[in-house]
């Protein structure tokens, strides 16, 4: 989406700078010529050609961005298969398997430790 907003500000720029330029020469001999370039321009690039360019733009735009989503999802999904087989998804869930195993292990520990006879 930033490359659109840096398009259109580049657009308005250039828009800007033209008719500051083209206030500054019609004051002078060259008024005429900017006349005929300004009439020439619509034939060389229409409104139309800019539109669809710009809306181009933004499908690439929104692509790049849903590769970069399924990538994320992607990723998260392997790190919830790493830590319990695929069936838990969600952080919260991940953290939850977790906090089980630990309870699972700490009791385990207690065990071995109540028969060794050493102190929890």
């Amino acid at each position: 989406m930033g490359s659109v907003a840096i398009g259109a500000l580049a657009a308005l720029i250039g828009v800007l700078s033209g008719q500051g330029m083209a206030a500054a020469i019609r004051g002078g001999k060259l008024g005429r010529r900017l006349d005929l370039v300004e009439q020439a321009l619509p034939e060389l690039i229409t409104r139309v050609e800019v539109q669809a360019a710009f809306q181009q733009v933004a499908q690439i735009e929104a692509q790049r961005i849903a590769a970069e989503q399924q990538a994320r999802q992607v990723r998260q999904a392997r790190a919830a298969a790493a830590f319990g087989g695929g069936e838990t998804a969600t952080p919260a869930a991940m953290n939850q398997k977790i906090n089980e195993q630990l309870a699972a292990l700490t009791e385990r520990m207690n065990q071995i430790n109540s028969q060794y006879g050493a102190e929890s």
